[in-house]
């Protein structure tokens, strides 16, 4: 299946322990939807105003997918309903086209209200995470993955070093790695590539300022290691399977 892709949506992380992991991100300082509604979603402030950008938690067995926003989708509706602290209830609409799971678990969606995963409380992180910049995925063949995702998707992308691909098709960036690469470039956590290939294996966050992070992650017992350009690195065990980049703006 092709698609003109506009941007990567959202990523979708399905897990046999949804709200354990909604916990964890917790103690990472980020805030989510309320529980017991599925989708858990974990929101921030969009670069476009209709094009959201967010990560939902499913109950189901393990896999990652990206959710590539397309402008026309004509296929079954999904809806959400949450409610707010206030007690205002948010509806979601979302249509979700069908999967694919090779080379990498991606679907399309279309959003008919993308305004309901942007509600303030659950767009601003005690964290000061401002929005997810980039999802880490590694291959065996990071070029020949990104042609064919670049041909899937109508994208963009471009070598950035020897081991490391970025597929762009809007704000947020895929960076496919190859094993080595990966790494090499996060030795700091030991990041390891995981057996079966290709995989999502990280996700990157803009955040305000690293010091006011570094003091919560602390207070929260939660380990991390420092980068360049003040990157703060939290390790896959310490955040639910995944390595998260926070990336200072300031």
């Amino acid at each position: 299946m092709k698609v003109s892709a506009r941007d990567i949506d959202h990523l979708s992380i399905t897990a046999t322990a949804p709200d354990a992991l909604a916990a964890r991100w917790h103690q990472l300082g980020f805030n989510m939807t309320p529980e017991g509604i599925e989708p858990r979603c974990l929101c921030f402030h969009p670069s476009r105003d209709d094009i959201p950008n967010y990560i939902e938690l499913l109950e189901g067995e393990p896999r990652i997918a990206l959710a590539m926003n397309v402008a026309e989708l004509q296929h079954e509706e999904s809806i959400h309903v949450w409610e707010t602290e206030d007690g205002y209830e948010v509806e979601a609409k979302v249509i979700v086209g069908e999967g694919e799971s090779d080379p990498l678990p991606w679907f399309p969606v279309k959003h008919e209200t993308p305004d309901a995963f942007m509600e303030p409380e659950w767009i601003v992180h005690p964290n000061g995470a401002l929005g997810l910049v980039a999802v880490h995925a590694v291959a065996d063949d990071p070029a020949g993955l990104a042609r064919t995702l670049k041909g899937l998707w109508k994208a963009e992308s471009e070598e950035i070093f020897d081991g490391c691909v970025v597929v762009r098709t809007g704000a947020v960036e895929l960076l496919i790695w190859s094993a080595a690469a990966w790494q090499l470039e996060y030795k700091a956590i030991e990041a390891m590539a995981p057996q079966e290939l290709p995989a999502v294996v990280g996700i990157a966050i803009a955040i305000e300022r690293p010091r006011p992070l570094q003091a919560l992650l602390a207070a929260n017992n939660v380990s991390f290691s420092s980068g360049d350009g003040g990157r703060i690195l939290v390790a896959p065990e310490q955040a639910g399977g995944l390595t998260i980049e926070f990336m200072p703006q300031t």
